[in-house]
């Protein structure tokens, strides 16, 4: 073990200020708090002796290493008269039992018989106290004694020196463990061990909720931020400086650890501002240190950090910042599905934590490796280098996250300084180099944009320099969705020809009213360009950032000029025709008319709560790595690839994973809509595949008719209403009174000033309920609750072909594949996504000709309904007559 202490600051006029760094003195107008042992004590600041006693405290920690939460003031003196305190005292234990040190001030400017008296006051204190060091200071007099060596009356033999003369940290020399570049240096760890320390860091700082979780986590990154320019710029065989010795100190490591995150800042500011300390105590300083101390984030393999980083926000922030972090797996699939490559220029116009900044450079230096493998190691380094300080590029509104982001390249060695803080994509003007001219520069965007969020016309914090009417998706409006400006503006940022992966809700690409200003999204995007493909993702995509919103994949290229000219003309002549803007876009696209890869994911490498499974339908990886194999063979990935080769001889998959290839103008006039979810058009492709032979095949609006029955219950204002409710398992059933939204009684008086209108519901009709159809609520009305009432939220069907029986109807919609039809003509994003009229009645259906055939295919499921029923009303019985036998009724 090395001896050597790692370098220390010389104290000097900032002593104080490195106290107020760390909350342990605070001086506000002419009062100076100490926060030591016990509570916070304050004191008159113009007291020339308190300048003084402040300004020794601050040597004792700052210089000396003696901890904070082992130093008091105004120590009471036992066996001295009851008004006698010592200024200060150190102590050798946490809990302050065991005195140290005895000191006495006095203000600068003493006469020697002045010096005197105060030496005998503090001889007395410290006898009392039975501490064996004593120091007088006076700012530019001090005497420093040894007390329990010598006779109470000595005071020439026993005085060794100045306040300079005192030891460091109780006299006991630090022993450094880990040595540089040595046999006991610093290692790498697995990903668990690195996620692992980071959540123990960060609990330390966080204390149990008691500070802000960004906050926090503002902090452990500084501190590690410092333990990063200790491990790349330590000499060999030094002590690493971020680290506790032996017998050392709280305060002497966090004095340290100050200096080390000082000049850190000083030689990068570009993650840190220059003027920023780390604002915690000494001893959670301290405690962090040695959660992090032995590990190498350096040489740790980088998928370990990265995952490490991933899995720590995804638990501690989970959508508290209106943002939903990105897991890996899908910004692992949209960098490999764009081919990003070294001569690319990247932006990601949301950066957040920096996931998909991070796995596009993963992903370009195992390119670089792999394609320049014969260069030599100094050439190879390079063009990582090169990629990474020049090629990537990141934007985030929120400075805090910014902040992570930086971090986060930082420990990916690199690309940290490309990233811009607290500017929103939507602004015109960014401080860095490579965004300064930044419309049309990209040859890549990646991202994953906040959803929901509304941007306002006037909101400077969100559009910056830009107004709201310089989007063509926010024409004549107030308000837009964040995602909808962030999409276009990313298309800004493209060069001709350049590419963009996206994270979209299914809204954008599936809803068809107006009002919510998703159609004129899709027009945007089809004016400008062309949609590669659309992958639908899995409804717990983003369920463990607590999101409930279902998502796709959208890849798009920007028109190059030729292929935008030959647009424009189409489109222009098509609109001077008269015809619709619709119209015209496809008329523009007809001219090319190319083909749409459509895809849709079921597994994504990850559990609805976040727990890594092997399955994964986007891409496969290298045994035991995160890598992207070459072989995909049986993934979304292969099958875009294999697409993108052909895309005209392209056939698609049937099964698992489902795939299929469409031209453009088929696929959006396929819908009035014009809507570009997978999963409708998958479903739709694939509906009729396999129907038994002798079945019949029909549109569900040829079997069924709409019923909408008016009803008035207000008329009757005493009469007893039954109100309808679906459960998932197809059950219908009384809506319970005084519950909810629901009045104290179901009377037709509390329909007097109902909002909704309400409709009967006649014994065989088929309700389902519009919101929550694709969950499996719907149901055929049993005669015990003819005349009930819905809403028409839960549209109503009588059969109309004699052919079909509707408990057959009902039983044959809540099938696995009808289920999955539900789910695939649902629109909206959210976890009230809704199924349109027009969209169910589309729906082909497939039934036997004859109604006992159809009997006989339902008959099981029926007497086991009806077991079920008769079972639990069966154990309802037992348990009430349990409870009486047991309480004696």
């Amino acid at each position: 073990m090395s001896t050597v202490a790692p370098d220390s600051p010389a104290v000097g006029s900032g002593a104080l200020r490195a106290l107020v760094s760390r909350n342990i003195l605070d001086i506000t107008g002419d009062r100076v708090t100490y926060r030591l042992a016990g509570k916070p004590k304050s004191y008159r600041w113009s007291d020339p002796e308190e300048q003084v006693r402040a300004r020794t405290i601050a040597f004792l920690i700052t210089r000396r290493g003696y901890p904070s939460h082992r130093i008091r003031t105004e120590v009471a003196v036992p066996r001295r008269t009851p008004h006698d305190f010592a200024d200060v005292v150190v102590f050798a234990d946490d809990k302050c039992k065991a005195p140290y040190l005895v000191v006495e001030t006095k203000a600068q400017g003493q006469s020697e018989p002045a010096h005197a008296r105060a030496v005998e006051q503090l001889f007395g204190n410290t006898n009392s106290l039975r501490a064996p060091f004593a120091l007088y200071d006076s700012g530019q007099e001090s005497r420093f004694y040894d007390v329990a060596n010598y006779p109470s009356t000595e005071r020439s033999d026993n005085l060794l020196g100045t306040r300079d003369a005192v030891p460091s940290e109780y006299g006991r020399m630090p022993e450094y463990r880990l040595i540089a570049h040595t046999t006991t240096d610093i290692a790498p760890v697995s990903d668990r061990e690195m996620s692992n320390a980071i959540r123990r860091a960060h609990s330390v700082i966080w204390a149990g909720g008691r500070r802000d979780p960004l906050r926090a986590f503002e902090e452990w990154s500084k501190l590690l931020f410092a333990k990063v320019r200790d491990e790349r710029f330590t000499p060999t065989d030094n002590p690493r400086r971020f680290q506790i010795g032996k017998n050392e100190t709280t305060a002497a490591v966090a004095t340290r650890i100050h200096a080390l995150y000082r000049r850190a800042v000083q030689l990068d500011p570009a993650v840190f501002p220059i003027d920023s300390q780390i604002e915690l105590p000494d001893r959670k300083v301290a405690s962090v240190v040695r959660s992090l101390q032995s590990i190498s984030f350096t040489t740790t393999d980088l998928d370990a950090i990265g995952l490490a980083f991933e899995t720590f926000f995804g638990s501690v922030f989970r959508g508290d910042l209106g943002q939903y972090f990105t897991m890996r797996p899908l910004a692992r699939f949209i960098v490999a599905a764009l081919d990003i490559g070294p001569n690319d220029t990247v932006l990601d116009p949301t950066a957040g934590s920096g996931g998909f900044l991070l796995e596009t450079l993963l992903q370009v230096w195992r390119r670089v490796e792999r394609d320049f493998d014969g260069a030599g190691r100094v050439e190879v380094s390079r063009l990582k280098a090169d990629f990474a300080h020049a090629r990537v590029f990141g934007i985030e509104i929120h400075e805090t996250l910014a902040r992570i982001c930086r971090i986060n390249l930082l420990l990916h060695q690199d690309g940290h300084t490309n990233v811009e803080g607290d500017r929103s994509c939507l602004d015109r003007a960014f401080s860095l180099p490579g965004l300064a001219q930044w419309d049309g520069t990209f040859s890549r965007v990646v991202g994953n944009p906040p959803f929901g969020d509304a941007v306002r016309r006037g909101d400077r914090d969100t559009l910056g320099n830009s107004d709201l009417s310089d989007f063509a998706v926010a024409k004549d409006r107030q308000q837009v969705p964040s995602e909808h400006v962030i999409l276009e503006r990313a298309v800004d940022f493209l060069e001709s020809g350049g590419r963009l992966g996206f994270v979209v809700p299914d809204g954008l690409l599936n809803n068809s009213g107006e009002g919510s200003n998703c159609p004129r999204v899709r027009r945007m995007l089809l004016r400008r360009g062309r949609i590669l493909a659309v992958i639908s993702l899995p409804d717990h995509a983003f369920r463990r950032s607590g999101a409930q919103n279902k998502t796709s994949i959208l890849l798009f290229e920007k028109f190059s000029e030729k292929r935008e000219l030959q647009f424009s003309q189409a489109y222009r002549k098509a609109m001077s025709a008269g015809c619709t803007e619709d119209q015209a876009i496809l008329e523009g696209h007809r001219v090319e008319d190319h083909r749409v890869f459509l895809a849709e994911a079921e597994e994504v490498g990850y559990s609805g709560t976040g727990i890594q499974i092997g399955a994964n339908d986007l891409y496969g990886c290298k045994l035991g790595t995160s890598h992207v194999d070459p072989d995909q063979r049986g993934t979304i990935l292969a099958e875009y690839r294999e697409f993108m080769r052909s895309p005209a001889q392209y056939r698609g998959r049937v099964k698992k994973p489902r795939t299929t290839g469409s031209r453009l103008v088929r696929l959006i006039a396929s819908h009035p809509s014009g809507r570009l979810d997978p999963k409708y058009h998958i479903f739709k492709a694939q509906e009729s595949r396999f129907v038994p032979p002798g079945w019949i095949t029909q549109r569900i609006g040829d079997a069924m008719a709409r019923r909408l029955e008016r009803a008035r219950p207000e008329r009757t204002p005493n009469d007893r209403v039954v109100v309808l409710t679906i459960s998932q398992t197809g059950e219908l059933r009384e809506r319970e009174a005084g519950k909810g939204k629901s009045p104290p009684d179901w009377l037709g008086m509390y329909f007097e000033d109902s909002s909704s209108q309400w409709y009967v519901a006649h014994t065989g009709d088929v309700v389902f309920s519009s919101i929550d159809l694709w969950k499996g609520c719907i149901a055929v009305v049993p005669p015990s609750l003819d005349g009930a009432l819905v809403t028409r939220e839960f549209p109503i069907y009588r059969v109309t072909d004699d052919r079909l029986a509707p408990e057959f109807l009902s039983a044959l919609l809540r099938s696995r594949h009808y289920q999955r039809a539900f789910r695939a003509i649902t629109t909206g994003h959210s976890n009230r996504r809704r199924t349109q009229a027009v969209d169910f009645e589309n729906l082909r259906i497939s039934f036997p000709a004859k109604r006992a055939e159809q009997n006989r295919l339902i008959e099981a499921m029926k007497r086991a309904r009806h077991a079920a029923r008769r079972a639990s009303r069966d154990l309802s019985t037992a348990l009430t007559a349990f409870d009486r036998e047991i309480e004696g009724s």
